[in-house]
């Protein structure tokens, strides 16, 4: 049996509400989602650590980035705490070692992703869950706004132009024939003069459309 897709245990808000139709001739482009560059793992604690992830993304390379980046951290902490043990009585280091240890919980390591890429993102949050007695793992869904190009196909809107113009011409020779007489049926002629009415009343196309996409966030850190 195909196990059960991560992603389907978690909840998400339906957004993409009322979207409107588009004419066949019409192709939606997907933009690439803007990340802004993943910090240096030496950067400060300031600095979040976001790993952006997609479906191909290879899920133990992931989980070697987010250990690096806690790595790093962990290193801050102690050469805080090596410094700090040159001055002071051994009350102000110890309380210096839980102040340590406190920030270092704080300091997480987020793993985001998108449609399908989430199932990728999971996957590594679970990695981390089995080894429990050394991460923390947290998981928060959301969802973010994305643009799309609008494409005009010219050869399918040119195709689309001649089915209304045969159309027209069809539904005017039904009413030559008379009501009873002619060759379309009564539901033919509808669907006919729908799509007529369809493509006469077509407004300009936008240039892209916006939509909301399943996000999750998967959040790492030491114990």
């Amino acid at each position: 049996m195909t196990p059960t897709p991560l992603s389907k245990t978690l909840e998400f808000e339906k957004k993409n509400q009322n979207m409107p139709k588009l004419p066949k001739h019409v192709k939606i482009q997907k933009r690439p989602i803007p990340h802004p560059s993943t910090p240096s793992p030496y950067s400060g604690s300031s600095s979040p650590k976001t790993i952006y992830v997609s479906s191909s993304s290879p899920t133990m390379g992931v989980v070697k980035r987010v250990q690096k980046y806690l790595r790093a951290a962990e290193n801050r902490a102690t050469a805080k705490l090596i410094g700090g043990k040159k001055n002071g009585d051994r009350r102000h280091q110890i309380a210096q070692l839980a102040k340590s240890n406190e920030a270092l919980k704080k300091e997480e390591v987020f793993v985001k992703a998108t449609g399908r890429a989430m199932e990728r993102a999971l996957k590594v949050g679970k990695w981390f869950e089995a080894r429990g007695e050394e991460y923390t793992v947290s998981v928060k869904t959301g969802s973010v706004l994305v643009v799309d190009d609008v494409v005009e196909d010219e050869e399918e809107r040119q195709k689309a132009v001649e089915e209304g113009e045969r159309m027209k011409r069809e539904i005017e020779e039904s009413k030559l024939k008379g009501e009873n007489g002619g060759e379309l049926s009564k539901s033919a002629m509808r669907k006919r003069k729908r799509a007529v009415a369809r493509l006469e009343g077509e407004e300009e196309l936008p240039e892209t459309r916006t939509r909301w996409v399943n996000m999750v966030e998967v959040a790492v850190s030491l114990k």
